[in-house]
């Protein structure tokens, strides 16, 4: 029970790995609100663990100023904010028009920032921490995501930022980058590749994973754990940092793959 007593928000909660963290928080003692845009998914998360659903967009501070003081008045106070609500950014810079480019930066960067602008007053309050949801992406790029990368990379800057400006009043901040994992983004994703090449969804999970050293992708729960180590007492020395879960895709010098 690492985080009993603890009082969480997690955006993008409703599904994949939001989902996940939300149903580890609550298993390990964490009163939890999850928030989202979508408001079914979130209501189906809050029956299945107890978590309070607060549907909302994280990149309006209206709608993360209701999930912290809904927070506060029935926990007393906040200690974990989970910044995982992301997407969109799809496409090269030529091909992305301005709406996509901004819808990009707000899904995954305005999100992580707003959020946590309107949690830090009661984080620093308790002594709590931030986990930034960003992807390798935020490290290394793919093909034909110019806004996503350009998004989750800035994303690891806000992170150091916060964790430097913060950390003297006690809230530690960390960046999780996950690999390829099963959620219904990927999902999506493989089924679109799966089209372009006669692939099954499972194919395709195995064409894009084939190179990895574990050779899979993570199942939610896997990453879950890992967020849950970054807001426990266990990592209580641990701040600015980038703590990457990706089956050692980022450890692999693609250029020497045809030696293998």
């Amino acid at each position: 029970m690492r985080l009993e007593g603890k009082a969480a928000i997690v955006t993008g909660g409703g599904t994949g790995i939001g989902a996940a963290i939300a149903r580890r928080f609550r298993a390990e003692g964490a009163s939890v609100v999850v928030t989202g845009r979508r408001a079914e998914p979130l209501e189906l998360i809050a029956s299945e663990t107890g978590a309070i659903a607060c549907p909302g967009d994280a990149a309006e501070p209206a709608d993360i100023r209701r999930a912290v003081e809904l927070a506060l008045e029935r926990y007393g106070s906040l200690d974990v904010l989970v910044a995982n609500a992301g997407g969109e950014g799809g496409g090269p810079a030529l091909d992305a028009g301005d709406e996509t480019w901004r819808a990009g930066m707000r899904a995954n960067l305005d999100s992580a920032f707003v959020s946590a602008r309107g949690a830090l007053p009661s984080l620093i309050a308790s002594g709590g921490a931030i986990v930034i949801v960003s992807s390798v992406a935020g490290l290394i790029a793919g093909p034909q995501m110019a806004g996503y990368t350009t998004a989750k990379h800035a994303l690891i800057g806000l992170t150091r930022s916060l964790a430097v400006d913060y950390g003297p009043q006690g809230v530690r901040v960390n960046a999780l980058c996950p690999g390829w994992v099963r959620t219904p983004m990927s999902e999506r994703e493989m089924d679109e590749l799966g089209s372009h090449r006669g692939l099954t969804q499972e194919e395709a999970f195995g064409l894009v994973t084939r190179d990895l050293p574990l050779r899979r992708a993570a199942d939610p729960s896997e990453i879950a754990a890992v967020c849950l180590f970054l807001a426990s007492k266990e990592a209580s020395f641990v701040t600015g940092a980038v703590i990457v879960a990706d089956g050692g895709s980022t450890a692999l010098d693609v250029g020497t793959i045809a030696f293998a």
